[in-house]
């Protein structure tokens, strides 16, 4: 890998200055996968197949957002129309679909950058909206919406400050009629978590599920982000000394 790679994989650039993203700082909390699974390769197919299945869900529910009628895969379709019938009831309101879709964010004085999924009002409420397609709300989306919304506050200014933050889950899974274990697609082969280990599963037809989750804790979630920051930076220090915009080497420079 060269700097050059390194750099568009793990960061932006904001005005001429190289800071890494909310993403690759958040893969120090969620790499405990990898580790766990026996097969290293394995995993690693499967993972590459859920994030294209997220990439395909989030660029539809965009285009909806968006008012942008496109053909919808017919792999993800079943979550996408639960996903639509809940967003005709629910009290997310996206005023600027121009600016407020995939809207990039940055902290320069704490160094780091990121895009958020929806920025939205919910029940009136301006709030960061992250998009998942999980099969959980986990720890580590806490952290990441925390980084957004710090950081969106310090683009935006005073005046639009965000108050809230929401993930947003879509998911498409069959269950076992007998036993209630869950059967789903999205890694490439089909998974089955919980019920029963012993049972002739009977499954039932895919149905959609939507998950809507305010979170809480931002003190605790923010100080988790900068102290995986730090360990990130720790753990990419030769590459990060490599870049000559990287705001720290500028900002040492600038001290010297």
């Amino acid at each position: 890998m060269t700097v050059e790679i390194f750099k568009e994989k793990y960061g932006y650039e904001i005005e001429g200055v190289w800071v890494p993203r909310v993403t690759a700082i958040i893969s120090m909390a969620n790499g405990w996968y990898m580790l766990r699974n026996s097969n290293g390769f394995a995993a690693r197919i499967g993972l590459q197949q859920a994030a294209e299945w997220g990439n395909i869900t989030h660029e539809t529910v965009e285009n909806i957002l968006r008012g942008e009628r496109k053909k919808i895969d017919a792999k993800i379709a079943i979550g996408i129309e639960a996903f639509e019938a809940w967003h005709e009831e629910s009290l997310m309101n996206v005023l600027d679909p121009e600016n407020d879709i995939e809207k990039r964010v940055y902290d320069m004085q704490n160094g780091y950058a990121g895009t958020i999924d929806i920025i939205a009002q919910v029940d009136g409420v301006l709030s960061v909206i992250d998009l998942k397609t999980s099969t959980g709300i986990w720890r580590e989306h806490a952290v990441q919406t925390a980084a957004y919304i710090n950081a969106y506050n310090r683009t935006a200014g005073v005046k639009q400050v965000c108050s809230k933050r929401w993930i947003l889950r879509i998911d498409q899974y069959q269950e076992c009629i007998g036993c209630l274990a869950k059967r789903r697609e999205k890694y490439g082969r089909a998974r089955v978590a919980g019920g029963k280990e012993i049972c002739n599963h009977q499954w039932s037809a895919t149905r959609g599920e939507i998950e809507f989750k305010e979170l809480k804790n931002y003190e605790k979630d923010i100080k988790r982000f900068f102290d995986l920051k730090d360990r990130w930076e720790w753990n990419n220090k030769e590459w990060l000394s490599k870049i000559p915009n990287y705001e720290k080497n500028i900002r040492q420079r600038v001290l010297l």
